[in-house]
């Protein structure tokens, strides 16, 4: 992150995880980045194969995927996000929780209530009926996170384009980060007494 000055900074997004003190839960924070990491490298290893894939062939990507979308979601329910709404989630129905849907329901009301819809963007996601239809697609093929866990059914026979998704998914996973970067720099602003300065923030993460 580069602070220009205290009225306008810009959000880059951060190979290495930021151990800010009061940031997003810490085993959640790295969870996430560990099982982002991990989704990119088993889709990679598909990048021999440029064709589609069938769904049971795509099942480990997804639920890879999926997994680390719960985790960055719940980073920032959790951490400073939850902070800035009104009522505060309960942590426990938020552990306990596997819906990708209902935990981005918060998110979408945490940018909001900041205004930072018109730089809430990445590929894939123009606004903020984007990123909940985006989420709720990936939600809709295991909303309890079971269904990659364990091929309970062999009859997934589609085909499924991995380069694709892991292409969209890195951009939305990426722009998560940032964006619980951005929440803990700006709860730490207002922690400092200085809202009134930042109200409404700058927020600008650079994901194309």
């Amino acid at each position: 992150m580069q602070m220009r000055n205290r009225r306008s900074r810009r959000l880059t997004p951060n190979p290495e995880l930021r151990n800010r003190p009061n940031g997003p839960p810490h085993d959640l924070f790295l969870y996430s980045q560990s099982f982002h990491k991990a989704a990119k490298k088993l889709a990679e290893a598909y990048e021999t194969d440029p064709g589609p894939f069938s769904d049971l062939a795509a099942r480990p990507v997804v639920f890879m995927y999926r997994h680390a979308l719960e985790l960055h979601l719940k980073a920032i329910v959790l951490g400073e996000g939850g902070n800035f709404l009104a009522t505060k989630p309960d942590p426990i129905s938020i552990g306990k929780t596997h819906s990708v849907a209902w935990l981005a329901q918060f998110v979408a009301q945490i940018v909001t209530l900041l205004k930072w819809e018109p730089e809430f963007k990445c590929q894939g996601v123009e606004n903020l009926d984007d990123f909940k239809a985006v989420v709720e697609s990936v939600n809709s093929v295991d909303p309890g996170s079971y269904a990659f866990r364990l091929p309970v059914s062999a009859q997934g026979q589609g085909s499924f384009n991995v380069h694709e998704f892991a292409r969209r998914m890195d951009a939305l996973l990426t722009l998560l980060y940032s964006t619980a970067d951005g929440l803990a720099a700006e709860w730490d602003l207002r922690a400092a007494g200085i809202e009134d300065e930042w109200r409404g923030g700058d927020f600008e993460p650079t994901i194309n």
